[in-house]
């Protein structure tokens, strides 16, 4: 913690106001965070496993510009949520959108307690991460520019146990699950353990598309899965289109996520989008001047 650098991350997530260990700026750094920092998976696409410790999440995230997964998003939120002096644990999570059949423990989040109450803290589930701090039990919905998140007791798990919370969202109005959280804390290496499989496994979702998002102010949400790219506006029809050159790659992903992609990473991407069309791999020559 000492390395960390708190001024570094404020200013990458755009938070210029009073910080302390208390229930406003944890709001308000949840908003900051997932607003500024967009989900994307371009490590794992190039056949690196992101690394979790603090230095490297700092100069990935905070000194290169670029996003993450889960475990990177929520790695470094916790550091400045423990350099606030918060009280912050890391939960385990089986994500359940789209899938019909049980997942691994592939998600991570953050509990929080303030005052002896307990806080879910997400900004690792891109568009879909609750906007605001949501209190870690069953309990009403809460509602943030346009879009709404609920937790419910678990269904029983596979060892018939009924332990921990089930998130939901509302989308074209109806609640659809987004993952089910477990409620005892785990360590850094159980987290190392679940990023290995996600940027290694062949058959994990995130090994096999490419994937961005981003909630922006306002209600929008940015979506790109391989190279269709979704605009949803609250209350307003959602917008879409493909991607077909790597300059409207480079364009959308500097432009729209504010992302700081290296050719190589975008490069190693584009290939695995190729692939989902059915194509061969592009030349990682095209469109380089852009």
């Amino acid at each position: 913690m000492d390395a960390f650098d708190l001024e570094a991350y404020l200013r990458r997530i755009g938070h210029a106001g009073p910080v302390a260990a208390d229930p406003a700026t944890l709001a308000a750094l949840v908003a900051a965070h997932r607003h500024a920092i967009a989900f994307e998976n371009f490590d794992g696409l190039a056949g690196r496993v992101p690394r979790l410790d603090l230095a490297s999440l700092q100069a990935k995230l905070v000194g290169a510009r670029r996003g993450g997964f889960c475990f990177e998003q929520n790695g470094l939120l916790r550091a400045a949520l423990e350099r606030l002096g918060f009280a912050v644990q890391t939960l385990e999570g089986r994500v359940r959108t789209g899938p019909s059949h049980d997942t691994p423990r592939t998600h991570s989040a953050l509990r929080v307690t303030l005052d002896g109450v307990a806080w879910l803290a997400d900004v690792g589930f891109g568009a879909l991460s609750p906007g605001v701090p949501m209190r870690l039990e069953a309990g009403e919905p809460v509602a943030h520019e346009g879009e709404a998140w609920r937790l419910d007791d678990a269904e029983p798990d596979t060892d018939g146990r009924v332990e921990g919370w089930l998130l939901r969202t509302m989308s074209d109005r109806h609640w659809h699950e987004v993952y089910r959280l477990h409620p005892r804390p785990v360590g850094l290496v159980d987290e190392e353990m679940a990023n290995w499989y996600v940027s290694t496994n062949p058959q994990a979702m995130l090994q096999r598309n490419l994937v961005v998002s981003r909630p922006l102010p306002g209600g929008a949400r940015l979506a790109l899965l391989n190279d269709r790219l979704t605009v949803r506006h609250a209350g307003v029809k959602t917008e879409r289109r493909h991607l077909a050159s790597r300059a409207e790659f480079a364009d959308v992903l500097a432009d729209g996520f504010g992302l700081d992609i290296p050719d190589a990473a975008l490069d190693a991407a584009l290939a695995v989008v190729e692939r989902q069309r059915g194509g061969s791999a592009p030349d990682p020559s095209r469109d380089r001047s852009t």
